[in-house]
């Protein structure tokens, strides 16, 4: 089933409107890797290829996602960051086993993410396992303590996107780390032993052919270069990393998205 990146964007815009609260700047930074996930790989499920998101903040693109894998209906679509819905605005795993992983603590991802790979290596169960990491997120030390790690267990079946879209919610990422995100982080992450590549992340035959690169003994690590806020021409900028827009927003961007899918 092809799920369109397009769509995502639009199921993101409705729910996050609908709410008055949410992240859409970094949920529309990964739709098209959302989208290539979602059709090509057995996640809607939660119990077959496994997705830990662990940018949590940025799960309406993968409530989005379920949405149109008829996970989720309309009318609870609509129940995003209510008190007692199953899709609340960082991922629970409780409430909504699909989402396999609950996340938002920034860091903790890539270490579930390895847990789940090496459990698949141990049951020799061929499915895949994704991990999402958002690059404000990098400066957690937790993540490179996972990065360390995975090679030691050559965990080919382990594949991490880094969503480079350059903001967070402090501002540019580069500002705040002081090194070149894309170069810098590339090298650091090669010197550990993984398979490193670049890709424009709004590409999605890029995307789906750095996934399926066969890769013997080796994790990838596939960073994302993005736009915060894709798919608006007015949202991509660090403002709309946590903004909801009002009506008129709304309605302006609705507009935009309509007529990027005729």
């Amino acid at each position: 089933m092809k799920i369109n990146a397009t769509e995502i964007r639009k199921a993101i815009l409705e729910m996050v409107h609908g709410a008055s609260s949410g992240h859409l700047g970094g949920s529309f930074s990964i739709a098209d890797i959302i989208s290539v996930l979602y059709s090509n790989f057995k996640l809607s499920t939660g119990v077959d290829d496994k997705l830990i998101l662990s940018k949590g903040h940025a799960v309406p693109a993968v409530y989005a996602a379920l949405y149109l894998c008829d996970k989720i209906k309309k009318e609870e679509l609509k129940t995003f960051r209510e008190i007692n819905s199953r899709l609340q605005g960082h991922p629970d795993k409780v409430r909504f086993p699909n989402v396999v992983a609950t996340t938002g603590s920034l860091g903790q991802g890539l270490s579930i993410a390895i847990g789940h790979a090496i459990g698949h290596k141990l049951r020799k169960v061929k499915d895949n396992v994704f991990c999402i990491l958002g690059d404000g997120e990098m400066q957690e030390g937790q993540v490179w303590e996972s990065i360390m790690l995975a090679p030691k267990f050559k965990l080919d079946n382990l594949c991490c996107f880094l969503d480079l879209n350059g903001a967070q919610n402090d501002g540019n990422v580069e500002d705040i780390l002081s090194l070149n995100m894309g170069k810098d982080i590339s090298e650091k992450i090669l010197s550990f032993g993984w398979h490193v590549e670049i890709i424009d992340g709004h590409n999605e035959d890029a995307i789906l052919k750095a996934i399926k690169k066969e890769i013997k003994g080796k994790s990838k690590f596939i960073i994302a270069c993005t736009k915060k806020g894709k798919g608006v021409s007015f949202m991509e900028t660090p403002e709309w990393h946590a903004k909801a827009p009002n009506i008129d927003q709304y309605e302006k961007a609705i507009k935009e998205l309509n007529n990027e899918s005729n």
